[in-house]
């Protein structure tokens, strides 16, 4: 028996387990304990309403499809990249990173889970 396609968009996201299974999750939750990587479409017309966040489990692919996007890093020394269309960058694990929106952007990630942390937004 041949397995059946999966179709989605924008309101999915699709989990890799360790198995390489592919299966949909939702968007509104992307991570949810799953242990493995999700793969998520991203539309940001604002930065995230959190201070940064950091995926102790893996490396996070960030791939911007569409607008402009700087990644601020936390290494040694903070970090500024500034990504367009058909650039991406590989956010090293354990490292906290903030996604901040230079004209809206839509960005597809590879993010490994199932632990994902976030700090406050500072105001």
């Amino acid at each position: 028996m041949n397995p059946l396609p999966i179709r989605f968009d924008g309101s999915d996201c699709l989990h890799l387990g360790a198995d390489l299974a592919i299966s949909r999750g939702s968007a509104a939750n992307p991570f949810n304990g799953f242990a493995g990587f999700t793969f998520t479409p991203v539309s940001m017309a604002r930065d995230a309403p959190h201070g940064g966040e950091m995926h102790p489990d893996g490396d996070e692919i960030l791939y911007v499809v569409a607008g402009r996007i700087t990644v601020t890093l936390e290494l040694d020394s903070v970090e500024t990249t500034e990504l367009g269309p058909g650039q991406g960058l590989v956010v090293p694990r354990g490292v906290w990173h903030k996604v901040h929106v230079l004209s809206p952007a839509e960005l597809i990630t590879l993010s490994p889970g199932p632990r994902l942390e976030f700090r406050a937004l500072q105001r």
